[in-house]
């Protein structure tokens, strides 16, 4: 069996040319797009197998004829001989090999991994319960040959999961796999071992233990904000309930109590040292998990809606797509694209639409309410304008970079999991880091981009910079100005999609295809990305802010056209969803003319849908809709919805790579991932806002006396 596996793993090796294991978006649905091509003749003819115990005979009398000079070698050879001598400790060790033929490879298995835990732990006997003792210890490695750069789109071939020597380093396997298999093109750089040390290193590197210090900074300053706080309200309470009691003396009581309040080390509210209190995760989730008591005129309390069920929109197709790359039935998701409500995971991106019109619509009405609060337009005002947004938004995820490259490596196991690297290309973690700081690695080296989502961040941020284009006329009056460059950010990226794809006509729009990581222009890095091809979204949120600070919020359409524009705007969205359905049913797809027109104004047309949404809930006219999208219960999770962001795909990473076996996609069991991944990303979204988050907040509210 075990010198089967490597013959079945030679034949397939030669002729079909695999991808490494994705962490990102595109490399995610670039296997699936392999399968939408599936030959299932070509892998049929690929698969041979032959009689493992001929097998391991010839293996035998290679190593008798075979001088092994290193002890991995040795002890490699020693496995092969225990092996046909029937002992149990080295059956043990071949039965975790990945096994040739397995069931289900039509459906897309190409992971054959074995067992990852049987090879490296110790073998539980049952019937005199004690564990199966062997002469040397054993790790599991994966072989997971690169992507060909010519032929983006071939078939993966197998992923085989071996179990060899522990004395054997990555060019000792190398070597065995030269050795027995003739096969020199498999290179240390395409193995994965259990044995790996994270990052590469034994023990910590040196950025990882500056994140650890940098995040050890920030947990002190929370620990004695909370300890600080407790106290304050101690010392609070014990004065409230003395001076009750005592209502005849107040003030001498107070004065008296206070001086034993500071014998006991009490601190007073008052006092400099009581302000530590501000970083205390006792506020911290107060703050978060405090319901509003009243709707506020002045606040749009139905965005909190909007905001959390497009970020469970996003986590949803996020959770599905980042599991492509590893799962034993990829073929199946083909497959599930025939049903049209799967149309509403493969349109989860519009989601990122909806953020794009929040930001621009807040945007205009928050900068146009400042500069009345204030009298006029100050030089101080445009300062803050930009100094606040980065410093609001920047640490937090600049940490959660810094966490992604130094710290995944240490948060898993198994045959998949990342340790040489973590969860970011080897581009961001060397040389292109900066562009996360600048925020333009959508536009500058985005093959090198940390935390691949962060690709919305930098185009929000590019966005907010050039907005005072359209704000700055009209709070100075001059709104028809502003509404027109409002309307010429709309049409820049209804034009610039066009002319990109008019200007690349092989280029690719099947969504399964268009997210290739592929040399070249793609409709991810050209399209998808780009800050002049998403900026309509941005532009329609603008235009509703100024329509609702031009009408009031106590403005109230006419009910015949209220009632055309929902229709029609319902019909939009729909259409946006669900028009290019046919071109997931029909052999040969919809014409590349309707693809392209639907590509260049589907999200724009998404985001009037969203856009008369807001128009519509910030006038009170929302009926129902405004009413649930305004549910107090929104507002907590709201408030988490940055962070909740910013980890969430570390989340879902860390528990698909800590698999020892691919997934198995099957419709409950997609359902309670998303479910699961929902529940753990905002878990985790509580500690990433009272340890990263909050701490920045208060800084930035202190400095510039918010």
């Amino acid at each position: 069996m075990f010198t089967c596996t490597f013959v079945v793993f030679s034949c397939l090796f030669a002729n079909i040319v695999s991808q490494n294991l994705p962490f990102r978006f595109d490399h995610a649905i670039h296997r699936l797009s392999q399968y939408q091509k599936l030959s299932l003749e070509e892998i049929i003819q690929d698969v041979g197998h032959t009689s493992p115990t001929e097998l391991i005979l010839e293996y035998a009398s290679m190593i008798n004829s075979n001088n092994s000079t290193s002890v991995c070698e040795q002890r490699f050879d020693a496995i092969i001989l225990a092996a046909t001598q029937g002992e149990l400790w080295a059956m043990k060790i071949i039965d975790a090999w990945g096994k040739p033929l397995p069931s289900g490879i039509l459906q897309g298995n190409s992971f054959w991994l074995g067992s990852y835990d049987e090879c490296i732990k110790a073998m539980y006997m049952p019937n005199n319960k004690t564990f199966l003792a062997q002469p040397f210890d054993t790790q599991h490695c994966t072989i997971t040959p690169k992507a060909s750069q010519t032929n983006p789109n071939a078939l993966p071939s197998i992923t085989l999961g071996i179990c060899v020597p522990a004395s054997c380093d990555h060019q000792n396997v190398v070597t065995i796999i030269h050795k027995y298999l003739k096969k020199t093109n498999i290179t240390s750089d395409e193995l994965v071992c259990s044995h790996d040390p994270p990052n590469g290193k034994d023990g910590l590197t040196n950025g990882a233990i500056a994140t650890i210090a940098i995040i050890s900074l920030l947990g002190f300053l929370v620990l004695i904000g909370t300890i600080v706080d407790l106290f304050t309200v101690l010392n609070t309470e014990r004065l409230v309930n003395d001076s009750t009691t005592h209502a005849n003396s107040v003030n001498h009581l107070i004065d008296r109590e206070s001086q034993k309040s500071n014998r006991f080390g009490l601190i007073n509210s008052t006092h400099p040292v009581a302000s530590l209190g501000d970083f205390s995760a006792i506020r911290c989730l107060r703050r978060i998990f405090t319901l509003p008591q009243k709707n506020d005129h002045d606040s749009f309390a139905f965005i909190n809606g909007i905001r959390v069920l497009a970020l469970c929109w996003v986590i949803i197709g996020h959770s599905l797509a980042f599991g492509l790359s590893y799962t034993s039935n990829i073929v199946d998701v083909l497959a599930w694209t025939q049903n049209i409500s799967f149309q509403l995971i493969i349109n989860a991106v519009f989601t990122v639409d909806t953020f794009f019109v929040l930001s621009g619509f807040l945007t205009a009405v928050l900068f146009v309410r400042q500069v009345k609060k204030e009298g006029r337009l100050f030089t101080r005002t445009m300062i803050l304008y930009y100094i606040h947004r980065y410093i609001r938004l920047t640490p937090t995820f600049l940490l959660m970079v810094l966490v992604s490259i130094h710290l995944t490596p240490y948060f898993g196991q198994g045959p998949v999991y990342p340790t040489q690297q973590g969860f970011e290309a080897s581009n961001c973690r060397t040389t292109d880091w900066w562009t996360s700081i600048l925020y333009v690695g959508n536009i500058v080296k985005p093959d090198g981009m940390c935390l691949a989502i962060a690709w919305y961040l930098h185009n929000d941020m590019q966005f907010h910079w050039i907005a005072p284009l359209s704000l700055i006329p009209f709070v100075l009056g001059k709104k028809i100005l502003s509404i027109f460059i409002a309307i010429v950010f709309v049409f820049v990226g209804i034009v610039s999609i066009l002319t990109i794809l008019i200007y690349y006509p092989d280029m690719s729009l099947n969504p399964l295809i268009a997210f290739n990581p592929a040399l070249g222009p793609t409709f991810f890095k050209n399209i998808y990305i780009t800050p002049w091809c998403r900026i309509s979204a941005y532009g329609i949120g603008l235009l509703t802010g100024y329509l609702v600070i031009h009408t009031g919020r106590n403005y109230r359409i006419n009910k015949y056209v209220k009632a055309f524009g929902t229709i029609l705007m319902t019909l939009f969205g729909l259409a946006c969803l669900f028009a290019v359905y046919p071109d997931s049913i029909l052999p040969s797809g919809l014409n590349r003319t309707i693809l392209v027109i639907y590509q260049s104004i589907s999200r724009t047309f998404w985001s009037m849908a969203i856009g008369w949404l807001l128009f519509l809930c910030s006038t009170n006219q929302g009926g129902v809709v405004d009413r649930i999208l305004s549910w107090p219960i929104w507002a907590p999770m709201a408030r988490l919805n940055y962070s909740c962001y910013l980890v969430h795909a570390t989340i879902i990473l860390i528990s698909i790579y800590n698999q020892k076996l691919p997934s198995y996609y099957q419709g409950h069991l997609v359902v309670n991932n998303f479910v699961a991944h929902i529940i753990f990303s905002y878990t985790a979204a509580i500690l990433v806002t009272i340890f990263f988050e909050t701490p920045f907040f208060i800084i930035e509210k202190k400095l510039l006396k918010r």
